[in-house]
């Protein structure tokens, strides 16, 4: 029995943790967090991974490292490597004394002190997140009804809300899920410490719906960054998010009517991108309304993003036989 439970507990992977830490890098406060991952055969080294921000801007900095003992070492990257830490741009030397992290922190030819204590806060759920704000900015008439903008104090990402014009059940339903997309997004930008860019086109606002496409451009580390689309169309006569367009048109094949309009003017497009041979790429379609017609775009797999173009097909083509 002894020799097979000592036989389990050698087996048993080593488990990773995460540890917590605010302080100051000279005087300017921060929060911390690292992901600590011993090696196998000998717990008292490994590697970390984690973030840290400052209080004042909430933006997270990937940050990397190794510690040996007590001595940990941490540079502003995803991934690292002993050799890394000479031409890194910002590196912690840190030395653990019972629950604070003690030490300096080299920013180019600067040095500053660093003095870090253990903490239970989620630095991003108890910190972070509850500071994220949104302040207004312009409002933009369509007729009678109002369109207010919005943008997040700490990520400046902007995003409507339902203004005058809209009846007070429309404003109630759909203001919380705008409220939650800008919180989503501005959360998404700060994690990301590098190229994360949001647009949008208002497509359609009157006394039925309200259609905006999102596009974003986003990357946070990795191979490749990511480019895309999200649509969004709120019907507000039942005050609810319309997520299939054959909701609204269900007699309509959606894929033949595009191939029988379009299909002649593909035969220039890169093999890759040709978007009618059959209707894979339209079983994820991006879409949303317009004053004319329906606005609807196919969806290719990540690295093939770039052949997405926008089709179009008016409210008489999809009423005609």
């Amino acid at each position: 029995m002894g020799k097979l439970l000592r036989y389990i507990i050698i087996c048993l992977p080593i488990i990773s943790w995460s540890q917590a830490y605010d302080g100051t890098i000279g005087d300017y406060p921060i929060h911390l967090e690292v992901t600590i991952y011993p090696h196998e055969k000998d717990s008292t080294s490994g590697e970390l991974e984690g973030y840290y921000f400052y209080d004042s801007k909430l933006i997270s900095i990937p940050i990397s490292g190794d510690f040996e003992k007590d001595k940990l070492t941490l540079i502003d990257d995803y991934f690292f490597r002993p050799e890394k830490v000479l031409d890194a741009d910002e590196v912690f030397q840190l030395t653990k004394k019972g629950n604070q992290l003690e030490g300096n922190f080299k920013i180019k030819d600067k040095t500053y002190n660093v003095v870090l204590t253990e903490t239970k806060q989620d630095p991003l759920e108890d910190f972070r997140n509850p500071k994220l704000t949104f302040v207004k900015d312009s409002i933009v008439n369509y007729q009678d009804k109002q369109l207010v903008w919005f943008h997040e104090k700490y990520s400046q990402l902007p995003l409507f809300r339902l203004g005058n014009g809209f009846t007070p059940e429309q404003r109630a339903v759909f203001n919380p899920i705008l409220d939650a997309i800008h919180l989503e997004d501005s959360k998404d930008k700060l994690d990301c410490n590098s190229w994360f860019e949001i647009s949008y086109d208002i497509n359609l606002v009157d006394t039925k719906f309200i259609s905006y496409l999102k596009y974003y451009s986003v990357y946070c580390g990795g191979a490749h960054p990511s480019h895309g689309n999200v649509a969004y169309n709120f019907n507000l006569e039942t005050l609810e998010e319309v997520k299939e367009v054959e909701t609204l048109f269900p007699k309509v094949d959606f894929f033949q009517k595009l191939k029988t309009k379009y299909d002649n003017a593909e035969a220039d497009r890169q093999e890759e991108c040709e978007t009618f041979v059959d209707d894979r790429h339209w079983q994820y379609k991006t879409w949303n309304l317009t004053p004319k017609g329906v606005l609807l775009i196919p969806s290719y797999p990540h690295a093939l993003t770039p052949c997405e173009e926008n089709y179009f097909l008016s409210y008489f083509e999809l009423t005609k036989a």
